[in-house]
């Protein structure tokens, strides 16, 4: 899997973006228009090496290269393609009418309206949205990056899957990502000492009675 793709950009577009790597590979990501707009906007003499997040779609007749400036939005790009009805190249489109958090804003608020407005959804598949993925994304304030603790940051992106599989229980999204940064700040002197991995089983059972009070 591709997770990321570094180097410089040679051509950037509204729809797709082109990057060259420092061993002279060139590689051309379809993008959202909200990634191009922030990578047009990096200063040229910070754009020698920068990261852009990748998704690789293989299918028997293709293999397109999807890129993005944040794993935000990536997660958002391959959530929308679990709701019914909708592809990779639809969800680019969604996510190039539309910003990140302006999009989980609606689906908090169940706003068909504005969800319907964006292009490529209506009013059929706003509807489809809000009911498929309210709670399953959540604003990168209130789920972020990353949990402090008194000797630096914790990444919370790493504890993804145990968010997801409490989520899948029925609880709710932002009070697992609350209670996980509680819990690891609560352990940071093992964090510390030990690779996260080691240490998942031992969250997961904390996080699993307070989550169940």
């Amino acid at each position: 899997m591709i997770n990321a793709i570094h180097g410089r950009p040679v051509e950037i577009r509204p729809d797709y973006i082109t990057i060259l790597t420092p061993g002279g590979v060139e590689y051309r990501l379809e993008v959202t228009r909200n990634t191009s707009e922030r990578i047009s906007a990096i200063p040229q003499e910070e754009r020698e090496n920068i990261r852009v997040f990748a998704y690789l779609q293989h299918r028997e007749d293709a293999m397109t290269l999807f890129g993005f400036y944040s794993e935000e939005e990536r997660f958002c790009f391959e959530q929308l393609q679990t709701v019914p009805g909708i592809g990779a190249r639809q969800a680019l489109r969604i996510l190039s009418g539309i910003t990140v958090a302006a999009l989980i804003k609606a689906l908090d608020a169940q706003d068909v309206k504005t969800l319907a407005k964006v292009p490529g959804v209506g009013q059929k598949t706003a509807q489809k949205l809000i009911l498929q993925l309210k709670n399953v994304l959540v604003l990168e304030e209130e789920e972020p990056g990353s949990a402090e603790t008194s000797d630096g940051m914790v990444p919370l992106q790493e504890y993804r899957d145990m968010i997801d599989s409490f989520a899948a229980m029925g609880h709710d999204r932002r009070i697992v990502v609350r209670t996980l940064s509680e819990v690891i700040k609560e352990n940071e002197e093992k964090l510390r000492s030990s690779d996260y991995r080691t240490l998942e089983p031992v969250i997961f059972s904390i996080m699993l009675k307070r989550l169940s009070k």
